[in-house]
């Protein structure tokens, strides 16, 4: 290994997210930075990408809400073009016989004579539904945006507890819901077959789980803990799609003077004598550096990039064990007319369209669901989420162009390619249709002018998302915090000197929140005067 001059303080490997908002962070503080995106396009699964001429669709990620507001205020990303409208209502969904009932921020009442249509009882109980939710999550938030303290999660929890100066209810509260199924929690409050399935399906967004399995309700709370513009659990649509977020991103990185570079596959992460040197990009060009954070999934850089043999035994037989299994399909669509709802105008529910709008009957039926995928077939009557973006943002379809974008987040598909033999894709696509055509008789094949189809392989082959798993890992309980991916690599520094990660297969996990990248940052600045000591010494070696 030569003695040269690093070519920067440290290279970013991916242009995800989270990626970006590391780079962006460690610029801002001065660093000479390069971010390494293998694709020609920024953002990873956080991306906006003209599928079809003149369409845009956020081909991944699809509503925002994790998105922490300290990465957007300290980042300037509203300066770099980062614009959000609110979802309002956050959530609708349709009822068996047909029948809208939407969930709205600051509105109490109206939610709940919504919720009165179908059940009394229900619409009683929601507010000490939502209230259980807003408590859990004041003891987590804090937890996000730290490095994840050693020990265990009743340790975890004790500390956001004496920060805030919690209640021991509130942590009696959280345990309760980082422990049981959504199910069980759901049927805590609620009897509704047609609202339960409809939050139930919350909790395994992202997940290889069905909803009686226990642990689900913290997913469910994960998406719960974000904030648009200071509402507490709001959910947005950026305008111009989820990729504006990344480009923000890397607006803001180069601002600072980072340089970023798409079409810059890296083969692998250089490593002697125990640290870090760089990385070898495939085209056989080396960059070094003395610093190098990874955005990838974390099976990727522990197995592939790096290879095992660098790695102390322990580290190898964790990421072996480390499980990241996904049953999301996302189907992007272009269609000639919106849905139009047999039961209702949509003239009188405008707000149908302002938000995702769902469709799961029961519990049951997404247990169901979940059965059929964990046995390798793809689900007969997957759960949907509806977005119509469009409708609000025309900048994703060109002026003088027919239809109207719009995306299906579904579930549950088998992570497993031989789960998809040939004609699986479009079979699955055309359940999800008949679906929604039983609430919307127009949505008639005729009227799908394109069609994507992403089952878990292609998510895993397209964006690098390992066995089709969104967030970077599965979300059980113990796979978080601080054994989120392993214990040695859970609080971003690794044993290899030099090396982060930085992406969501850290803590806090997944979502598009950028906490893992500014979170890492944070540690690799906190680390810098032992890195550049440890620089010195190993150039002094080689020099010797």
């Amino acid at each position: 290994m030569s003695a040269r001059v690093a070519d920067f303080d440290a290279i970013v490997v991916g242009g995800g997210h989270n990626g970006l908002t590391a780079a962006a962070y460690l610029a801002l503080a001065g660093r000479r930075v390069c971010v390494l995106e293998r694709r020609d396009v920024l953002g990873g699964a956080c991306v906006t990408e003209e599928l079809w001429p003149g369409y845009r669709v956020s081909r991944c990620s699809y509503v925002v809400s994790l998105l922490h507001p300290g990465v957007v205020s300290d980042l300037e990303l509203a300066r770099h073009g980062y614009r959000v409208r609110v979802c309002d209502p956050s959530w609708a969904t349709i009822t068996p016989d047909g029948q809208p009932v939407a969930l709205r921020y600051g509105e109490p009442e109206r939610t709940r004579a919504e919720l009165a249509a179908i059940s009394r009882r229900d619409a009683d109980a929601y507010p000490e539904y939502e209230a259980l939710l807003e408590r859990v999550a004041r003891v987590v938030r804090p937890l996000l945006t730290m490095v994840p303290p050693p020990g265990d999660p009743a340790r975890a929890l004790a500390l956001a507890a004496s920060t805030l100066g919690l209640r021991r209810a509130d942590l009696a509260d959280a345990y309760r819901v980082m422990t049981t199924s959504v199910a069980d929690l759901l049927d805590d409050f609620f009897e509704s077959d047609a609202l339960k399935g409809s939050l139930a399906s919350t909790g395994v967004v992202g997940v290889w789980a069905g909803p009686c399995t226990p642990g689900t309700a913290y997913n469910l709370l994960h998406h719960s803990v974000g904030e648009i513009d200071g509402v507490p659990g709001a959910w947005g649509q950026v305008v111009g799609g989820m990729g504006a977020i990344s480009e923000a991103l890397a607006a803001s990185a180069r601002a600072a003077g980072a340089v970023v570079r798409t079409d810059a596959e890296v083969a692998s992460v250089d490593v002697e004598g125990g640290r870090v040197h760089g990385v070898t990009l495939a085209g056989g060009q080396r960059l070094r550096a003395p610093v190098v954070a990874s955005g990838v999934h974390p099976r990727s850089l522990v197995l592939d990039l790096v290879g095992r043999a660098a790695w102390p035994a322990g580290v190898v037989a964790a990421i072996e064990r480390y499980r990241s299994r996904g049953g999301a399909v996302k189907i992007n669509l272009v269609v000639s007319e919106l849905p139009r709802f047999e039961a209702f105008a949509a003239a009188d529910h405008p707000a149908i369209y302002a938000g995702e709008f769902g469709f799961c009957r029961s519990v049951e039926a997404l247990e169901r669901a979940w059965d059929q995928a964990k046995h390798g077939k793809p689900a007969d009557e997957p759960y949907l989420d509806v977005l119509c973006p469009s409708v609000h943002d025309p900048t994703l379809v060109d002026d003088g162009l027919p239809g109207h974008v719009v995306t299906l987040y579904t579930q549950f598909g088998p992570p497993a390619e031989e789960g998809w033999p040939d004609g699986a894709r479009e079979a699955y696509a055309d359940r999800c249709l008949e679906i929604l055509r039983r609430y919307a008789p127009n949505m008639t094949p005729g009227v799908v002018l394109h069609r994507e189809i992403l089952a878990p392989p292609d998510l895993e082959r397209i964006f690098g998302l390992v066995g089709g798993n969104i967030f970077h890992g599965e979300q059980g309980l113990d796979q978080m915090a601080f054994m989120r991916p392993a214990p040695a690599l859970s609080r971003y520094a690794t044993p290899i000197a030099g090396l982060y990660l930085c992406g969501s297969g850290s803590h806090p996990g997944g979502g598009v929140s950028g906490l893992p990248g500014r979170n890492a940052a944070r540690r690799i600045l906190s680390d810098a005067p032992l890195t550049e000591r440890l620089r010195r010494r190993a150039t002094s070696v080689r020099r010797g």
